[in-house]
């Protein structure tokens, strides 16, 4: 995008009662309500916390069911599978594609090509009887040759060409980029590649936030669960998934603790961490539901690591989005010092908002003029007029 887009004659704040909603965006809990705990009280703490779609496996149909209608009661849909999925698709279909409490199949994570052909095997006889439901396949994120040989592929546009030839409605696909050494390289481009496909195909994209510490993944922070919730939606992923909400168990090398819940259900100190991210998530979705991304850009600022500049289109208006790289420090942004423009996607991070009613000042034509701080990982929302 050329800076001379951001020359606009008045910035108003955005404030949550300007945002007009086109459905609700669906917040995912990866690894939700598991198949042995399907209580009304797990239901209700998944809803508490801002979720409205629980993925998880289960034993048997019958047991799926029962989740389903447990997770309506609470405004939580399943996002599922179980044996008869796979084995007995269209038995499976007959008896889910009616219930209100039912949001999709789950067919297969991080699969390869030929997984991925395997899988529209299963969806095209779940589409007999059902069509009306997700189909969900997750992706892998691209980390060079590693990724090009668990995916057999030669190219990682190979593999979401292979992807979108499936009848699978969206690309998801899971990249963490938060690591006890700092900020994983390759994020941003693997954002900036899933936006050129989702554009290019018309399929919309879903997006990962990391919410359960283990192996290399340190315990999440606002500034943390903030930057890579709205790195998402600045790129246009049209779904936020977290992995996980309940706790895995442990295990020898990933030694997975302090989800939102434990083991056993108990709320942790990551619970209020989501929850509040949540709240703030289901503020500004229904301005970025929907929205037509127009363009992603990184800006340096003086003195800070930098920013996202991501202008969107929603609801017939335009939107610019400001986005703090540094998911460990504020930054003060003093707009006219912007320096430039970049496509270097490997930079640092960024995200959304405390100050999302903030009042701002008006702007010179050819100069954007005001100073405002903004927190770590945290974003500021503008309506352009």
């Amino acid at each position: 995008m050329n800076y001379k887009l951001l020359i606009i004659t008045v910035l108003w704040c955005l404030c949550p009662t300007l945002l007009s909603a086109q459905g609700e965006m669906p917040i995912i809990a990866y690894m939700g309500v598991p198949n042995d705990k399907t209580t009304a009280q797990n239901f209700k703490n998944l809803s508490d916390c801002g979720f409205n779609v629980s993925l998880y496996g289960y034993a048997s149909l019958k047991e799926m069911q029962t989740a389903c209608n447990v997770a309506r009661q609470y405004g939580i849909r399943i996002l599922g599978h179980c044996p008869e999925t796979h084995n007995s698709p269209e038995v499976a279909a007959a008896v889910l594609k009616g219930h209100p409490g039912f949001f999709g199949y789950v067919l297969k994570d991080e699969p390869s090509v030929e997984e991925l052909q395997e899988s529209q095997k299963e969806i095209t006889r779940l589409k007999r009887v059902d069509n009306s439901h997700c189909f969900y396949i997750n992706l892998h994120p691209y980390y060079a040759d590693w990724t090009l040989q668990h995916t057999k592929t030669k190219t990682y546009d190979d593999y979401l060409e292979a992807a979108l030839a499936t009848s699978c409605k969206q690309l998801s696909f899971d990249f963490y980029p938060i690591t006890r050494d700092g900020l994983r390289n390759g994020w941003f481009s693997n954002l900036e590649a899933f936006r050129q496909k989702s554009i290019q195909s018309g399929t919309p994209f879903w997006g990962f936030v990391l919410s359960v510490p283990h192996a290399v993944y340190p315990q999440p922070t606002k500034g943390s669960l903030r930057l890579q919730v709205y790195s998402n939606l600045a790129y246009g992923a049209q779904a936020i998934q977290y992995y996980t909400y309940w706790t895995p168990p442990k295990e020898t090398v990933n030694d997975y603790h302090d989800g939102p819940v434990d083991a056993n259900g108990k709320k942790t100190k990551t619970y209020k961490l989501v929850k509040k991210m949540n709240q703030e998530l289901r503020t500004v979705s229904p301005l970025f539901y929907g929205a037509k991304i127009v363009a992603v850009n990184h800006a340096d600022a003086v003195g800070s690591r930098g920013i996202i500049v991501s202008q969107l289109h929603s609801n017939g208006q335009d939107y610019l989005v400001i986005v703090n790289k540094d998911y460990q420090r504020k930054i003060k942004v003093k707009t006219a010092a912007i320096q430039s423009l970049t496509t270097d996607y490997k930079a640092l991070s960024s995200m959304k908002s405390d100050l999302l009613c903030q009042v701002t000042k008006e702007l010179q034509e050819k100069e954007l003029k005001g100073s405002y701080t903004i927190p770590s990982g945290d974003i500021l929302l503008f309506k352009l007029k």
